[in-house]
């Protein structure tokens, strides 16, 4: 290994007398929500971001509410001022129906933009920036596998996002923000396209997957990756990207199969690709099916990450056990439900 850079004085420390702030953005997302949760937990003070009164009622346990909207930074200004960090996991979702390639080039432009503001806004304050990319930023090798020393993504899936969402921030690093990217692969929990697409139709009955389910897939829990995130801030060295997976790439037919044993399901039905493409559209359906083999390496020796849940059958019982638990008691008893888990383990 190369001769590092120091990396900058913790955000947390114990005998400084005072909580960092850390600024979040999508804060009800399935990221967002993970990332708040592990911050509060240890420690931290953390401010929401909230666009609406709907929003805020939704903020996780003990997150208090920046009122604003992610387009315009320049409106929550003073907030970014106050925080020590902004952490930024807000990505708008369009609206569903099926997708083509012109449809992902304007989302990437969107969410380009959002993130030229939101970044000259926090280089403006001097504040810490984390971002949040995916593992589909980089080009796999000839086995499947990325580091972070691969090439960029050649565009394929989300990776048509990603390579210009990483430019603007490499114009914005050059200008001297102070800068993390966190890299996750496929992220499961609570939220997000896990139990919209996957969960809640299963508690259904309706148990589907892609094609065969022979595509290499490789995911990390979601409150795995939340961990990282902290330990980036309190050991990553700004400038550097960490790419975060679980121990063991699998497929997609495995993960929704044990997904439907958990929930006590039926088996998943292959669904032919031919027939998703009217649904999801040709880019959609290569998005939902384009996943790299993480190599993690990075993350592991200079943060210190390691996954509690090292792989998906590990993960996903803990997961469908949270999901069952909030559609049983709702999501107010979710602060006893964290203190339950801990009893248990």
């Amino acid at each position: 290994m190369t001769e590092r850079e120091a990396p900058p004085k913790p955000l947390y420390d114990p005998v400084s007398g005072f909580a960092p702030a850390a600024l979040v953005t999508g804060p009800n997302g399935a990221v967002g929500r993970a990332v708040c949760r592990e911050l509060v937990q240890n420690g931290y003070r953390v401010l929401g971001l909230a666009r609406n009164a709907d929003a805020e009622a939704r903020l996780p346990y003990a997150v208090v509410a920046v009122m604003g909207d992610v387009r315009d930074p320049v409106r929550w200004e003073a907030a970014i001022h106050r925080a020590d960090v902004v952490i930024h996991t807000a990505i708008p979702h369009g609206p569903p129906g099926p997708k083509d390639r012109a449809y992902a080039e304007r989302e990437a432009e969107d969410v380009a933009g959002i993130l030229d503001g939101l970044a000259t806004v926090v280089r403006r304050q001097k504040k810490r920036f984390v971002h949040t990319a995916s593992a589909i930023l980089f080009e796999p090798n000839a086995d499947g596998w990325v580091t972070e020393g691969n090439a960029l993504s050649e565009g394929r899936g989300y990776g048509i996002r990603q390579r210009k969402v990483y430019s603007v921030l490499t114009k914005h690093r050059k200008k001297g923000l102070k800068a993390i990217t966190m890299c996750p692969c496929f992220v499961y929990g609570p939220g997000g396209w896990f139990e919209k697409s996957v969960l809640d139709p299963m508690s259904r009955g309706e148990s589907r997957m892609i094609g065969d389910g022979a595509q290499t897939m490789h995911y990390v829990e979601a409150s795995d990756l939340a961990r990282a995130y902290r330990l980036a801030l309190e050991h990553g060295l700004d400038g550097e990207d960490y790419l975060i997976g679980d121990d063991k790439p699998t497929t997609h037919g495995e993960f929704t199969r044990l997904a439907a044993r958990e929930m006590g399901a039926p088996p998943p039905v292959s669904v032919p690709e031919e027939d998703l493409i009217p649904l999801l559209g040709d880019w959609g359906l290569e998005a939902m099916t384009t996943c790299p083999q993480v190599d993690s390496t990075r993350a592991r020796e200079r943060l210190g990450w390691t996954p509690q849940y090292r792989t998906v059958e590990e993960g996903m019982p803990v997961v469908v056990r949270g999901y069952k638990w909030r559609h049983t008691y709702g999501t107010q008893a979710e602060p006893f439900r964290i203190v339950a888990e801990r009893s248990w383990t």
